[in-house]
């Protein structure tokens, strides 16, 4: 996947000699991709944190895209959040996601948050702790997780390029947990006054490089094949959710006493992804749009009994953002 490096840098670097050559002003950023977002809409709640914030956010995803990995049909997907950052730093925040598509349980999953922000001169860093929650039939691979830390860092270098690297460490549902480390590289154009005296626009180009061990993956067929199960019983008028647990039960166990292959451990490269950040704020409203273009390598199947590598994937998403800082 050397081209796909290279070709992003390129990009970048194109992008960064353009905008320099117009004399636009840029600021240091940081995005980070699983644990404390940074809103690009709202840089009050994470540059200088003069005040404390209480943020509601409503969002909606053309699909569920985690590492590049996703389920085999797209479904859109609202969520709904909010978000409380103290003057020093320290946030809590929650989230859930709905899917209106769904005969049956539509919130599809949610979590819920604890960090800290910070950030000294040109570098910026965070930390989170994050627990997650979702409904049996849950279509996002994310949801195979239970909890997870992470941390990450960036710096800003001479207001031309910012290199970020963020590590995680999951807590998989079963068949054991795993290690994410990114890198990345981004440039934030910064523009104030564009069409009202206190507005925002925010424009950032990233490229990011993602490694680590997928059990998350393994566990999430396991999962889904366990729904087949529990769906086939809310169509029958059995129960639903817990009266299903004795069928899930089985069936996880099955899968246990005949375990994947130790592929699933193997720390390797997982994704590599483009994103275009861009928010607007006027005010305490903000409106983000971020666009993506993932590419999936080393993808695997899993039977419950062995693991296969797949081809590499490619997957377009996007998200809209609106956003109410109080």
């Amino acid at each position: 996947m050397i081209k796909y490096t290279l070709i992003a840098l390129t990009s970048l670097f194109l992008i960064v000699t353009m905008v320099k050559a117009q004399g636009a002003s840029t600021k240091s950023a940081r995005m980070v991709a699983t644990a404390a977002k940074k809103d690009t809409a709202g840089k009050q709640d994470t540059v200088k944190h003069k005040k404390a914030s209480l943020k509601v956010g409503l969002t909606y995803s053309n699909n569920t895209v985690w590492l590049a990995r996703t389920d085999s049909v797209a479904i859109p997907n609202y969520g709904v959040g909010l978000t409380y950052t103290l003057k020093s730093g320290l946030f809590f925040s929650g989230s859930v996601s709905y899917v209106p598509s769904r005969q049956f349980d539509k919130i599809d999953a949610g979590n819920f948050e604890a960090g800290y922000n910070f950030d000294v001169n040109n570098l910026s860093g965070s930390i989170a702790v994050s627990k997650y929650v979702a409904a049996f039939n849950s279509t996002q691979v994310i949801s195979a997780l239970d909890a997870s830390v992470g941390a990450g860092l960036s710096y800003n270098l001479f207001d031309i390029i910012t290199p970020s690297v963020h590590a995680d460490y999951a807590l998989v549902k079963s068949n054991g947990n795993d290690f994410m480390l990114s890198g990345g590289l981004s440039h934030e154009f910064d523009f104030e006054k564009v069409f009202a005296p206190k507005d925002n626009l925010s424009i950032e180009p990233k490229f990011e490089m993602i490694a680590g061990s997928q059990n998350f993956l393994s566990t999430y067929y396991t999962l889904k094949k366990n729904s087949a199960v529990q769906r086939q019983l809310h169509k029958n008028g059995n129960g639903k959710g817990k009266g299903a647990t004795t069928t899930t039960t089985t069936t996880t166990t099955t899968t246990t006493s005949n375990p994947v292959t130790t592929n699933n451990n193997k720390f390797q490269t997982l994704a590599y992804e483009y994103t275009l950040p861009i928010g607007y704020s006027w005010k305490k409203v903000g409106f983000s749009f971020t666009p993506a273009y993932a590419v999936a390598v080393h993808q695997i199947t899993d039977d419950g009994t062995t693991t296969t590598y797949q081809p590499n994937s490619s997957v377009f998403y996007f998200q809209i953002g609106l956003s109410y800082t109080f």
